[in-house]
């Protein structure tokens, strides 16, 4: 196997542990606080993003091989909750001093985010003959 079937390799065993942690982690939060709210969801992507923090520090400290953060970064936390990447990548551009660019960022992302689920919601119920709500 090359190195690209190996990182490959890295990142599909890393998902696998990401899914498995999502659903520990939203199963039991749905459990503790109910179902009033999506509080798996939250529950995965704040500790998502204080683990993609926390992480990426540690890997820039140990200077963690590239397949160590394929396995960590696009694995296993790709697979826990991409917020995380999403709030790194805009902390980063905030760290940097590109406000206008980080806020752009995020706006952009959350409008056109709930745009698209609300698009892709539509297109599904009207090619399903469903009525639209």
């Amino acid at each position: 196997m090359g190195a690209v079937g190996y990182q490959l390799l890295l990142i599909a065993a890393g998902g696998a542990l990401g899914a498995l942690m999502r659903h520990a982690v939203a199963a039991a939060a749905q459990a503790a606080w109910g179902e009033a709210l999506p509080y798996g969801t939250l529950a995965a992507n704040l500790a998502g993003c204080f683990l993609i923090g926390l992480l990426w520090t540690v890997s820039e400290e140990a200077s963690f091989a590239a397949g160590t953060r394929a396995l960590v970064f696009t694995g296993v936390l790709g697979a826990f909750t991409t917020f995380s990447t999403y709030g790194l990548e805009a902390v980063t551009l905030l760290r940097e001093g590109k406000v206008a660019l980080a806020l752009t960022y995020l706006l952009v992302s959350n409008g056109l985010g709930l745009g698209m689920v609300y698009l892709g919601l539509t297109a599904a119920r009207r090619a399903l003959g469903s009525p639209a709500t």
